[in-house]
């Protein structure tokens, strides 16, 4: 015989959190429901997990949008940061996404977060870099970032 639960966590062979599954009743009574890992399914509880599960998606798919509108307007910018360099070109430390973040507000108007800013090496020269801004999940920019001796 088996029992309809809602899992509140990942459980390894079960299922995901929040999916709506069958176990035996002696899993469920013995271990689910204990260790707070899931509860009852009832056609409440089933029915407020389905609302909760349809605003989810919209939200998602709102700042999907958010992120795509972004990612079209940040394609292909270029920022210029300046840091003290060496004659031969080498800076004094690293750029950090906090000083890229902060030229793309200055001089695009944008505000971002320093977690989109993903760079493969640190940048410890001048030069012309291009850089991804990961916006979403599904959505990358990439911008050119010119790094310039100040004076």
């Amino acid at each position: 015989m088996d029992k309809k639960v809602i899992l509140l966590a990942d459980v390894k062979g079960v299922g995901h959190k929040d999916d709506v599954v069958n176990v035996s009743v002696g899993y469920a009574a013995n271990y689910l429901l204990p260790q707070h890992l899931a509860i009852d399914a009832t056609p409440e509880r089933i029915a407020s997990l389905t609302k909760r599960k349809s605003a989810l998606s919209q939200e998602k798919e709102v700042a999907l949008t958010r992120a795509q509108e972004l990612a079209a307007k940040l394609s292909g910018q270029s920022i210029t940061v300046k840091a003290k360099a060496t004659p031969q070109g080498r800076l004094y430390g690293a750029i950090t996404p906090e000083e890229i973040v902060e030229a793309i507000g200055r001089q695009l108007g944008i505000t971002l977060d320093k977690k989109v800013i993903s760079t493969d090496e640190p940048i410890k020269a001048l030069g012309v870099y291009s850089i991804s801004l990961k916006l979403n999940p599904k959505v990358v920019a990439a911008i050119s970032v010119t790094v310039t001796e100040a004076i």
